[in-house]
């Protein structure tokens, strides 16, 4: 019995210890893609603004490499399109930026 015990404690602390991770994004963050330039883009929750659902538009800020961007969704001619504050602006889903269209999906799920 003693002999159990044991064996599941040390079975119990080994599993603890092996999952650790190191790349964690803080609470409210979500992992939107990567940028053409290899940095990971995270959503800051906190910060979406629904503007209008019946076209969607809606700001919102996403963290990457240290600094953050602005985000702008609106509506052009019935479909969605994005403008951010490094000046990159295109239609949602034109494939220019999938985390542009990352960021429409999983706010439009969501709100």
């Amino acid at each position: 019995m003693l002999k159990k015990f044991f064996v599941m404690t040390l079975f119990t602390l080994a599993l603890m210890l092996s999952g650790t991770t190191t790349n964690q994004a803080y609470a409210g963050e979500v992992y939107v893609g990567t940028y053409s330039d290899g940095t990971s883009a995270y959503l800051l929750t906190h910060t979406v603004s629904v503007y209008s659902r019946r076209p969607y538009s809606f700001s919102c800020t996403v963290y990457s490499a240290g600094s953050n961007l602005n985000y702008n969704f609106f509506n052009n001619n019935g479909s969605p399109y994005y403008r951010n504050s490094w000046g990159y602006e295109g239609y949602v889903y034109g494939g220019q930026s999938p985390v542009a269209a990352n960021i429409y999906q999983y706010v439009v799920n969501r709100w």
